[in-house]
């Protein structure tokens, strides 16, 4: 769980933009790194991360999640497993992550333009049904247009370059590493075949002997030119999303089909469709062949060469390998970068006695497991009577949870000691690919893994080392 993203997150699942939580889910709208005057809470290769800050953005998040009363606030805490200490130290490290990001854009010479800003505006609308619908789902995170691209977006996009420029620095990348991936894989591209199909799937009670007949049937009509096999397609197949585009699956290379439908596969050429149907645990299927890519004599020697989705799932897999080169190279970066975090000053407005708050949770806990709560005040009642009492000399047996385990766990253990859930140095590689919670869960913010340009949802298709895609259904 990570403080830093609950409120944005779950505020836009409850208006319906699931879609886009991780976009809007990445922080909360808070003072920048540097503060004026007053406390330093730490220092960051020696720039200063102001305690009016830090204070200033925990107020921020109690308003919106509406924990403004110690109450609300402490019960918060113990749920989550949080003390006053961890919470600090958590929002100190996401803003020690935004000064060395801004730090190494200065370095790589990264910079995030208003055409990139206003391209990644216009993907995120898109996700949704209307301009309106996006303005409500603003609204309800509590956030404005501004405040999305200044705390959320161009932290992304300064995330993605950076990934970019790492790649580019240390790895290699851009086009010449793709057609460098595209070399070593000419050998699994060589002979890739492009299909289309047509799905048939029982009706009623029919039988499979029925069903099989059904789909000869049409395989004969298709043969002798009295229905076309895109109609055939529109009008028959039981694949919803592969109708909707002719019939068309894609390539056997970037994609994981069934064991029956990839032998008929490589017994057709292109233009050629299946003689009879192929049975398969979807029913049964009409396949043609609508294209075959061949390496040119001479080997690949352009991405211009291979087809757009060839090029479209090697650069998926460049993205990804950025990510992750990416990863590592942050807790590098962060691990050598001279980070000081000072004390905690006593008087912070959050810095509240949660005790009583831990003994309640615990209460209510025991009460749900059917026991009584440990009383830390109570002497131990047979031991009054004469029972054998504690080990030690301790009168109240207190200390020890109550039946079936530590009873707190059940509503979010007591808050750990100081310091503890403090995210380890080099955690926070990135926020722009969190993964979406539940209703009212949280996001993660820190440590979650940021694709590079083009997020790389769609590397499971990469063809290089085997990789292919989900099963064709």
């Amino acid at each position: 769980m990570k403080f830093t993203s609950f409120v944005k997150s779950s505020a836009l699942k409850r208006v319906g933009a699931v879609s886009l939580t991780l976009a809007l889910g990445a922080g909360l709208v808070g003072c920048g790194g540097n503060g004026a005057g007053g406390a330093v809470a730490a220092t960051v290769n020696g720039q200063n991360i102001m305690e009016q800050t830090v204070t200033d953005y925990v107020a921020q998040f109690r308003a919106d999640s509406g924990l403004e009363s110690d109450e609300a606030w402490g019960e918060w805490m113990v749920a989550n497993n949080y003390t006053p200490e961890t919470v600090r130290e958590e929002v100190i490290e996401y803003y020690v992550k935004q000064d060395l990001y801004d730090q190494a854009a200065a370095e790589y010479n990264v910079a995030v333009e208003q055409a990139d800003i206003d391209e990644a505006m216009e993907q995120t609308k898109a996700m949704f049904e209307s301009e309106e619908a996006f303005k409500e789902a603003l609204e309800a995170s509590g956030m404005t247009e501004e405040t999305y691209i200044e705390t959320n977006l161009r932290p992304r996009l300064m995330e993605s370059k950076l990934a970019e420029a790492v790649a580019n620095a240390e790895n290699g990348g851009g086009d010449e590493a793709l057609l460098a991936q595209a070399q070593s894989a000419s050998d699994q591209f060589n002979g890739a075949k492009r299909t289309s199909h047509i799905l048939l799937t029982a009706e009623g009670d029919e039988t499979d002997e029925a069903l099989q007949a059904r789909a000869q049937a049409l395989i004969d009509q298709i043969n002798a030119g009295t229905i076309s096999f895109e109609d055939a397609v529109s009008q028959n197949s039981q694949d919803s999303g592969s109708a909707a585009k002719g019939g068309d699956v894609g390539w056997n290379v970037l994609n994981n089909f069934v064991t029956e439908y990839t032998d008929a596969v490589a017994g057709l050429n292109k233009g050629d469709m299946t003689a009879s149907p192929v049975k398969s645990e979807f029913g049964y299927h009409i396949i043609k062949c609508t294209d075959v890519f061949e390496v040119p004599e001479g080997g690949i020697t352009s991405l211009d060469q291979l087809p757009t989705e060839f090029v479209d799932a090697l650069r998926n897999m460049q993205s990804a390998a950025a990510g992750q080169n990416f990863t590592t190279w942050y807790q590098e970066y962060r691990e050598n970068a001279e980070v000081t975090v000072n004390p905690m000053p006593e008087g912070l407005p959050y810095a509240i006695d949660i005790a009583p708050y831990q003994k309640a949770a615990e209460e209510k806990a025991a009460a749900a497991e059917g026991e009584p709560a440990a009383d830390p005040t109570a002497q131990d009642a047979q031991a009054a009577e004469g029972d054998q009492a504690p080990a030690e000399g301790d009168a109240a047996g207190a200390d020890q949870a109550p039946a079936e385990g530590d009873a707190a766990g059940a509503e979010g253990d007591a808050a750990p000691a100081e310091g503890d859930q403090a995210p380890a140095e080099g955690d926070a590689a990135g926020a722009g690919a969190d993964q979406a919670p539940a209703e009212g869960d949280q996001a993660p913010a820190e440590g979650d893994q940021a694709p590079a340009e083009g997020d790389a949802a769609g590397a499971d298709q990469a063809p290089a080392e085997g990789g292919q895609a989900p099963e064709q259904q």
